[in-house]
C-alpha cells in the first residue's frame, strides 16, 4: 500500500493526523495537513490510505 501512494491520496498517520500526499519520497512522505501546514512523515508512520468521501 505504501509503495502505491501518489500525490493527492488521503492518508491517516498512526498518530491520527489526516492529510493529503504532496510528494512521496523514498523514506518519507510529504503530507499537507491544511493550506498552511505541510509535514514530512516517515513511511513507517502512515497507518492507511483513506477513501475520499463524496462531499470532498
Amino acid at each position: 500500500m505504501l509503495g502505491a501512494l501518489k500525490k493527492g491520496d488521503k492518508v491517516i498517520t498512526n498518530g491520527g493526523l489526516i492529510g493529503e500526499v504532496v510528494k512521496p519520497e523514498e523514506d518519507f512522505i510529504k503530507v499537507k495537513l491544511n493550506d498552511d501546514t505541510t509535514v514530512k512523515v516517515s513511511r513507517d508512520y502512515i497507518a492507511k490510505k483513506i477513501e475520499k468521501s463524496a462531499d470532498e
